[in-house]
Order: structure tokens, then sequence, then C-alpha cells
């Protein structure tokens, strides 16, 4: 009996210093690389819900995209510096609420190429869009897009309205305007660039640890040339959409952030001024990345217009901050 409560002992033991051992080692690896694990956990989480990532080959790219749900097809297009998997706080409701979610990295963000040959301009990407939609036999879907993807999202609207039965802009770019920041943020190459970076994205941004911030920095290096060659482009002005938007034949909502400080509501207001039959929704308490921090509020108000419901056209509802 001793020797047998001995073994016992020993196992309990030896199982538990291995579970030491695996925290020890996982907690090593979020210091390290708090980002990628991050990450991992995120497309674990999707996965389990059903958003797995899939590719094709496209335009001689290597195109990755998640995809999941059956119903209407809902089309998003993510921001700068941005990829598919950044819009996980509102996928699941997606999927939930009975649509086709279809999310993609755009060529040079993501897992999809990033070849050098390329402007990353906003005309070029929109014609990467309607060559994805082709690709999926996509013909009519609700294209959402966020920042410069809202500004993509719209081109494509304009450029092949038969693609696009609704369009959702957020936060979105494609006007002129004068910028109240500096661009090279969007690169940072400090801790205290990407707190000032965290500031223009959120009106009371979370505090990051040092560490954090500093694989923020590393994470972003290898793609700033892509960042930077799209800036670029975007500051040019060829494809900005004032004398076109009036134009657009979708029914479009426009979802901002009240405190947006890279997109300013006054942005947003001109779009609905140009499209007066547009819906314009306004929510307090959030910045330019609404669709992430004020998810609930957002997923709620998408839905209802993916239902065909929500304000009449022509309407600006602001939504309080919960």
């Amino acid at each position: 009996m001793v020797q047998r409560g001995g073994r016992r002992r020993s196992k309990w033991l030896l199982g538990g210093l291995t579970v030491a051992l695996v925290l020890s080692v996982a907690a090593g690896v979020f210091c390290l690389w708090p980002l990628w694990s991050f990450s991992t956990l995120t497309r674990a989480r999707l996965a389990w819900m059903g958003l797995r990532g899939h590719s094709l080959s496209l335009d001689g790219l290597d195109v990755h995209y998640l995809e999941a749900g059956q119903g209407k097809p809902v089309v998003l297009v993510h921001g700068l510096g941005s990829r598919a998997q950044d819009w996980a706080p509102l996928l699941p409701a997606l999927v939930q609420g009975g649509f086709h979610v279809v999310a993609m990295d755009l060529p040079g963000f993501g897992a999809t190429s990033s070849p050098m040959d390329r402007t990353y301009s906003i005309s070029e990407q929109a014609h990467f869009v309607e060559s994805f939609l082709e690709a999926l036999r996509l013909e009519k879907v609700t294209l959402v897009g966020v920042s410069m993807g809202g500004w993509i999202a719209a081109t494509v609207a304009l450029d092949a309205p038969q693609h696009v039965e609704r369009l959702v802009l957020m936060d979105s770019a494609g006007f002129a305007f004068r910028l109240s920041f500096d661009t090279e943020l969007f690169t940072p190459k400090t801790s205290a660039e990407v707190d000032a970076l965290l500031a223009l994205l959120e009106p009371q941004p979370e505090r990051l640890p040092n560490f954090v911030k500093k694989d923020v920095v590393r994470s972003i290096a290898p793609g700033a040339w892509v960042i930077e060659r799209a800036l670029s482009s975007m500051k040019l002005g060829t494809d900005v959409l004032d004398e076109r938007f009036s134009s657009l034949k979708p029914p479009t909502l426009l979802i901002w952030g009240k405190q947006d400080r890279i997109t300013p509501l006054t942005l947003g207001e001109a779009m609905h001024k140009a499209a007066p039959a547009s819906v314009l929704e306004v929510f307090d308490g959030c910045g330019h990345i609404a669709f992430q921090t004020c998810a609930p509020r957002v997923a709620q108000t998408l839905l209802a217009f993916l239902a065909g419901g929500g304000p009449a056209p022509g309407s600006t509802i602001e939504i309080p901050a919960s």
C-alpha cells in the first residue's frame, strides 16, 4: 500500500510538473511574441466558430481569406495595415445572423502575397476585390469596408455596381481632407509612436506593456513598405471620390465613431450629404475602430441594415455611449 501510494504521489507530482512546464513555456512565448500568441488564439476561436482560413491563386497572387456561414453573402474589406482576422469582433455575429461571410486579406496584407511591382493604390485594390468576387462566384454581395477598405469598397460599388447589392462604409476614407496627424505613425518605430497611434485609433486607449509595444514595432516593420506605398498613392488624390460619390446606387450605411481622429465625423457627414439616401449612424464613445471597440452596438446596427431594416434612408442617428 505504501509503495502504491508512493507511485500515486509520484504520478501526481509528475503531472503537476508537466503542467507547470507547459504554463511556463506558454508564458515565455507570450512575453516574447505577444501578438503572435494573441493572433493564434483568435484564429483558434474563429475556427471553433466555423470561420476557417482558405486560399486561392488569383492574378498571380496567393490569396488568403476567411469564410463561413450560409445565406446572403457579406464580404468584408479591411483597412490599412490590417487583415481579415481583425474583423474577429464582428464575424461571429454575422455568421450567427444567417449570412455567408467572407473576409479577405488584400494584396500586401495578412497572409496574401506582397509583390514588389504593385502600387497598392485604391484603384488597384478595388480591381483585385472585383476579381476576388468573380473568382468566388459572388454575384451580388453586401460589401463592408473600414477606413481604407471603405474607400476600396465604395470604388468597387461605383466601378462594378453589378456586384454590390448593399454597401457599408465604416469610418471610411475616400474624400479629400486635411490630415491632422503625421501618417508616419502608421508605421511606428518606437514605443512612444505606438502610444501615439493608439491615441489616434481610440478615444481611451488601453495602456500596453512595453514588451507588447516593442512587438508591435517588430511586427509592423517587414510590411511597412506596403503601407508607405499605399499612403503615397492615396496622397496623390487621383482616386478620391468627392465627385463620384453621389452616383452610388446601392443602399448605403455609414457607420462612424463620433470621436474618430483619423477620418473625422465631418468626413462621414460630407459623404452622407453627397449621397442623401444613405443612413449615417454615429457611435458616441467610439473612435476610428468602432467595429472593434464598440462591436456589440455596431453589430446590432449592421444586422438590422443587412435584414433590410433600420432607420429610413436619409436619416442621421446618434447611438449613445453604453
